[in-house]
């Protein structure tokens, strides 16, 4: 479209320019990728009409979507609207336009001069008298200082005299004190003695009235009529362990208990780290001001790592609270509605000691990090993810501040107004830089990377999850940093084998790479990272041209002796002879994805079961039947496994398997169309661990399955049952009395489940997510 409005008129471009051409385009290509009606043709006469009846008055970016669907932050940008409409041909000057600037330059200048000259003269007269005045001023300030130190003086002696009598009024009414009590707690306590006695002889005649044995011993309290509980019992440290694992809420709790509890509760340790995050749920008004500043006054001292993560209701009383803490090391303050840059000042000023600072998610700007620069001396960890607000000149502020030597882990995910300026701020003033996060960055250039790897020798973690544009270049100048041990990249269809390979060759230290949906990497990738002794983790889920030669290179590798956990989601070309490799070489895998790997069949799956240290597994659209389930059952290890979409499991092999794997935690048997309440019931009682259960699209399943969970296994939090239509409000009454620790339920299209039902639930659950719709189509009913 740019190049079809470069040859039009002047006349038009401006007839463009003044009826906001740019600002109607930006709204309707802005409602249409938020809205995506299914009529666009509609949707754009609709909306122009709109326009045309209520004028360009009303007219906004985000006009044609909906309250709840509008994004923070506009989608369209200035320049690229610009650039469409070809308006920066406005900006070249004629010469007329030269001539005239020039004659008006002279003009000012001369007027320029003269002002400055009469403002000099002005000045100086003002000058003079304002010296007079100073003069008399001084002489009249020294007089009533002399006369203020002789009465300061006076004042001193007579508060001095006033307070000598009152610290001796305050001894002598101290020894009073102290005399009366004593004499009176003496008595009471002699009262005492003989009120026990004569209790305990009269207690003792009615026993041997009634024939009872004197000798036995008093089994309640150790015969000292005081009971304790268990934790009352413990040492002091072993206790305060304990209560360690509570949050602050539980804590309040607990001092209510008894006098030992709430001693044990104002134990320093306690006090050393609050998360005011996962307890703003719990309060009915979330967390206030109020409730903020009380705890943060009593924590103060020993306060170390504070979490205030999307606490929208704090204002300015709680960051100044905050900012009294001045032992605090960690503070998290992403999303927090309330800060600004004014508050945050003042919280980097009282805490100067800061080591790890999140301000992700806010709308500060470089003000902010210009207050980090000023008093963040020791700061080593910054979260700036998608902050909007500040500018390259905010980098070069934070690069060029007293933190600049020690910062090593920076987070600019989603900062899209970062340019290449901003990243060579950084690469000047942060050589000693470790980490670097840049995720959901689409715009990011290879020349960000290359300016960040050729001054920033020490990075040893680089994440570009989100970043289509970087190509094989940036990673050739990576490959020269030998220290690169994290490497995250998803998403990209421009980075070849070629870039793998000289990584593989001179980064020998690598530990965990993510390469997900990277269509041009094959397997010469796989064995170019066999090299890598140290690789740990490795994600190359959706590379669909990853066969079994490329595991066979990677097993036959040194890497393997070390890797504990990969993933192969979605690589058709993986079958069995792969899984025969994992089980020859990968003795530490511990997490393996094969989802929808196709061409892995029951015998590979049979192999899987025999690699004794895997503890997470999913197979889901896998080959998998009763035989191979049931094989699977024989590494007794595992604790996650997902068999989603396996439709040849049957209740039989679920019973084997079953009674394998007793210690299983997590299990996801969605769209098992097969299992019946028989399965549910070998599962329940011989899986008692279970804490996440996933029944979604299991027809089957009725208000029996549920009664057998909700009777055994106890330690439920998360459970699914979308699609199964055949549980009603009964099986939710088992839940409510059974599954105390429930905090997510999931049952969506459940036709016999009630509106009330769920409802009531809610009391109990945390998270409840219900409906009576229609099963759609996909779940295959």
């Amino acid at each position: 479209m740019a190049a079809s409005l470069r040859g039009l008129s002047p006349v038009l471009k401006e007839y463009l320019r003044v009826n906001r051409m740019p600002d109607i385009y930006e709204a309707l290509l802005t409602g249409l990728s938020i809205m995506c009606p299914e009529d666009y043709l509609t949707f754009i006469l609709e909306k122009l009409m709109f326009l045309k009846e209520n004028g360009l008055g009303t007219l906004a970016w985000d006009m044609f979507i909906e309250e709840e669907m509008k994004p923070k932050m506009k989608i369209v940008s200035e320049s690229n609207l610009d650039m469409i409409f070809n308006f920066e041909e406005w900006l070249i000057p004629t010469p007329e336009m030269y001539a005239t600037a020039y004659d008006h330059y002279n003009f000012k200048l001369k007027e320029m001069c003269f002002c400055a000259m009469l403002q000099y003269h002005l000045m100086q007269k003002r000058k003079q008298e304002a010296l007079q005045e100073r003069i008399n001023m001084a002489v009249k300030h020294h007089c009533n200082r002399m006369l203020r130190v002789h009465v300061q003086i006076w004042k001193a002696w007579v508060k001095y005299r006033k307070g000598r009598q009152a610290m001796s009024f305050q001894k002598i009414q101290h020894v009073y004190h102290v005399s009366v009590g004593r004499v009176i707690f003496e008595a009471w306590y002699k009262h005492t003695l003989e009120a026990r006695k004569q209790r305990e002889y009269f207690e003792k005649l009615k026993r041997l009235e009634r024939g009872e044995n004197m000798e036995d011993d008093d089994l309640f309290g150790q015969g000292t009529g005081e009971a304790r509980d268990s934790v009352s019992t413990l040492p002091w440290k072993i206790a305060i362990q304990i209560f360690s694992y509570l949050d602050v809420a539980d804590i309040a709790n607990c001092a209510c208990v008894c006098r030992f509890w709430k001693v044990l509760t104002q134990a320093n340790l306690l006090w050393s780290r609050i998360n005011f995050c996962n307890v703003q749920k719990r309060l009915q008004h979330g967390v206030t001001d109020k409730v903020a500043t009380r705890l943060l006054f009593k924590a103060r001292p020993y306060l170390i790592h504070l979490n205030l993560r999307t606490c929208h209701h704090l204002t300015r009383p709680t960051f100044i609270s905050v900012s009294e803490c001045r032992n605090l090391q960690d503070l998290n303050l992403s999303e927090c509605t309330g800060i600004d840059d004014e508050t945050l000042k003042v919280v980097v000023k009282g805490c100067k000691i800061l080591l790890y600072l999140n301000i992700a998610h806010t709308n500060l700007t470089d003000a902010s990090l210009r207050a980090i620069n000023k008093y963040c001396m020791n700061l080593q960890y910054l979260s700036l993810a998608f902050c909007a607000k500040f500018t390259d000149r905010g980098l070069l502020y934070l690069a060029s501040g007293k933190c600049h030597q020690k910062l090593q882990y920076l987070d600019m995910s989603g900062c899209l107004q970062i340019t290449p300026q901003g990243f060579q701020y950084l690469a000047n003033g942060c050589p000693n830089i470790q980490s670097v996060i840049v995720n959901e960055f689409p715009t990011l250039l290879d020349e960000c990377i290359m300016i960040m790897t050729e001054k920033c020798l020490k990075i040893h973690t680089l994440s570009m999850l989100g970043c289509p544009l970087i190509t094989d270049e940036a990673f050739k100048k990576l490959a020269h940093n030998k220290n690169l041990q994290v490497l995250k990249m998803d998403g990209n269809y421009r980075v070849s084998d070629a870039t793998m390979k000289l990584l593989g060759r001179q980064c020998l230290d690598l530990r965990h790479v993510y390469l997900a949906d990277c269509q041009r990497l094959t397997d010469a990738t796989l064995k170019a990272f066999s090299a890598c002794k140290n690789l740990v983790v490795l994600n190359i889920a959706d590379c669909v041209r990853i066969s079994d030669a490329g595991v066979r290179h990677l097993t036959e590798g040194p890497a393997a002796s070390k890797l504990r956990e990969l993933n192969l989601t979605n690589c058709v070309r993986v079958g069995d002879m792969a899984m025969v490799n994992l089980h020859k070489r990968c003795h530490s895998l511990t997490y393996l994805n094969v989802n929808f790997c196709e061409h892995i069949s029951e015998a590979g799956i049979e192999l899987l079961g025999q690699i004794h240290s895997l503890v997470a597994l999913d197979i889901s659209g896998c080959n998998c039947g009763d035989q191979g389930l049931s094989a699977l059952g024989h590494n007794s290890g595992l604790k996650d496994v997902v068999l989603s979409e396996s439709g040849s499991i049957t209740d039989l092999g679920l019973q084997k398997f079953a009674q394998q794997c007793k210690e299983i935690e997590r299990l996801d048997l969605s769209h098992c169309m097969n299992l019946t309440d028989g399965a549910i019931k070998n599962l329940a009682f011989c899986c008692r661990m279970l804490t996440v259960l996933n029944l979604s699209g299991c027809k089957h399943v009725t208000d029996l399955s549920i009664q057998y969970l909700s009777g055994v296994c106890h330690y439920l939090t998360q459970l699914d049952i979308s699609g199964c239509i055949q549980i009603s409000d009964k099986a939710l009454k088992y839940l409510r009395k059974g599954c105390k620790k429930l905090k997510c339920l999931n049952m969506m299209y459940c036709k016999k489940i009630t509106k009330h039902a769920a409802q009531k639930l809610q009391r109990h659950v945390d998270v409840v997510e219900y409906n009576n719709d229609e099963v759609p189509a996909y779940f295959g009913y």
